[in-house]
């Protein structure tokens, strides 16, 4: 009997998994890429590109870089609420910026929060940005902005000697 029991047992534990793939439900993934930004990255990115094409301007992308200083920019704003040492991790950027709120519940909330303060809306809508990063912690948002260098090509005029 015990036996029958153990049997039955193992059976229903291989076929379990097997009325699990036939139902559609989600199997776990051996080689499941990690997502290295986040879903409320990527909603934020979504929303702040929305306002950049309102603006015909190009659309920002997430960095790993930015993203790397925004989480710990938002560790930090958990402890201490301000904009002290915000640039300390992105040295290869000419152009560096920031936004930081508090409370928002939501992307589409602190997005629309940003949008309606002129120094933040200027970040999410300055020419000045490629790569974005997005980092929260316990109702505390950040956004950090890097942009590359321009360099202006300069003509030489080379002037012929008589």
């Amino acid at each position: 009997m015990l036996k029958g029991l153990i049997a039955v047992v193992i059976a229903l534990s291989v076929a379990v998994p097997i009325w699990a793939a036939e139902d559609g439900a989600p199997q776990k993934q051996e080689n499941k890429q990690v997502d290295k930004f986040g879903w409320r990255a990527r909603e934020v990115l979504r929303l702040v590109n929305e306002e950049r094409a309102k603006h015909k301007l190009r659309p920002l992308r997430l960095s790993e870089r930015c993203q790397r200083q925004a989480d710990k920019r938002a560790k930090e704003i958990c402890r201490r609420f301000n904009h002290k040492g915000a640039f300390s991790g992105l040295g290869y950027y000419c152009n560096m910026g920031e936004n930081i709120a508090k409370g928002q519940k939501s992307p589409r909330a602190v997005v629309r929060a940003w949008m309606h303060s002129k120094g933040h809306r200027a970040n999410i809508l300055s020419r000045r940005y490629s790569d974005l990063g997005v980092g929260f912690c316990r109702g505390r948002w950040v956004q950090t902005f890097g942009g590359g260098c321009r360099v202006r090509k300069v003509r030489r005029v080379v002037r012929r000697r008589r």
